[in-house]
């Protein structure tokens, strides 16, 4: 006979752990893809930040401290889709999963 074990969730953590599992294959979706349009690899630092899970702060400081790469014209920062998430695969602690 298999022992039988018995889990109590609330709605709300059967939420957060859905929440985590989605973002946790979303993210492995990006990195795992390759995109050669170049167009579709500039990113804003809103749209960087957003893809790494980070506030747009945070990845200021973090391209101030050189942890990310970034091209600058003129005035306007960008950011490289496909280096970010190279940088992401060599360095995973820089993407976090966000929790509520």
């Amino acid at each position: 006979m298999s022992n039988v074990i018995l889990y109590g969730f609330t709605n709300k953590d059967l939420e957060r752990t859905i929440e985590v599992v989605v973002n946790r294959l979303r993210k492995t979706e990006l990195i795992t893809s390759n995109n050669n349009n170049p167009e579709e690899d500039r990113l804003t630092q809103r749209e960087a930040a957003e893809l790494l899970g980070i506030t747009v702060q945070c990845l200021i400081q973090w391209k101030k401290k050189k942890l990310v790469p970034y091209y600058q014209i003129g005035r306007s920062i960008f950011y490289s889709k496909k280096e970010l998430l190279q940088q992401a695969r060599n360095n995973p602690a820089l993407v976090k999963t966000r929790r509520k």
